[in-house]
């Protein structure tokens, strides 16, 4: 686990490890460390660790893991051992800077796996899909692959009993993939990557949500109107209000209280100094 040394404003101030950015930091958004990088420094990043010899591990954060990260102790220690967190949600962008701290822009893992997608194309990198109801990841891949011919990319769903879990975990490692799509929600999916990080020989692991049904077209991305608006959040809750009414309705709420409490503690820090 890497070290944070905090400078006097409290904000982490350390570069991404094991091959990333030199100029990249990382700065605290209510609890959790998230590096301050660009969708294109993602990829590069990405794309540099999967000629390492050792597993890295890529979260997307939101409010949503922010929440769930205040209240449980080990998705909390899987966000601070990962090797890189990235803004996910523009909630996490828009706390940053009521926060005086800068994330350049939202990263989605919706829009993030199409370059990568590309790139690994490119360069004959392998995709694994891990997650998902049955064929959901197939149909991800084969869209993928539409879209970036060339691509490499094995799959498998979701629904693996834990006794034959170790099979899952040496087809993952014989596939001979670079990246490791893991898609099981949170905190399932950090959870399964803790357990199974040091069994892995993928270079890169990236935990993903449920980026598999939108990559399918199970799901309709929200108009480009409302992701530019930072209101996709409200989209998918009108797909699917009985899932996500707790996580936004009350989460969302919940987030903004959090992030409330954090910028009257550092007033009151600022004002003491």
């Amino acid at each position: 686990m890497r070290i944070a040394h905090l400078p006097a404003d409290g904000t982490p101030d350390r570069p991404v490890s094991s091959g990333g950015p030199s100029t990249a930091r990382r700065v605290d958004v209510v609890g959790v460390a998230v590096d301050t990088l660009t969708m294109a420094e993602v990829v590069e990043t990405i794309l540099r660790w999967t000629d390492s010899t050792t597993v890295h591990v890529a979260v997307g954060v939101n409010a949503d893991v922010c929440n769930q990260a205040a209240a449980d102790r080990v998705l909390c220690g899987v966000l601070a051992s990962a090797d890189l967190t990235y803004a996910d949600g523009q909630s996490i962008v828009w706390a940053a800077r009521f926060l005086g701290r800068i994330i350049p822009e939202r990263v989605a893992t919706t829009d993030l796996i199409h370059p990568l997608a590309a790139a690994c194309a490119q360069q004959g990198k392998k995709l694994f899909l891990y997650g998902g109801q049955a064929g959901v990841a197939e149909r991800a891949a084969a869209r993928l692959a539409a879209g970036s011919p060339g691509l490499l990319i094995d799959t498998h769903d979701g629904f693996v009993l834990e006794q034959h879990m170790d099979r899952l975990v040496r087809e993952i490692n014989e596939s001979g993939a670079d990246i490791l799509l893991v898609g099981l929600g949170d905190p399932l999916q950090q959870r399964w990557v803790s357990s199974h990080r040091s069994e892995l020989t993928v270079p890169v692991v990236l935990t993903c949500g449920g980026l598999f049904d939108w990559t399918s077209g199970a799901h309709r991305r929200a108009p480009a109107w409302m992701i530019g608006a930072g209101l996709e959040w409200l989209w998918r809750l009108m797909i699917e209000p009985r899932r996500l009414a707790k996580r936004y309705l009350l989460g969302n709420p919940a987030f903004l209280l959090r992030l409330g409490l954090e910028i009257l503690r550092n007033h009151r820090r600022a004002t003491v100094s």
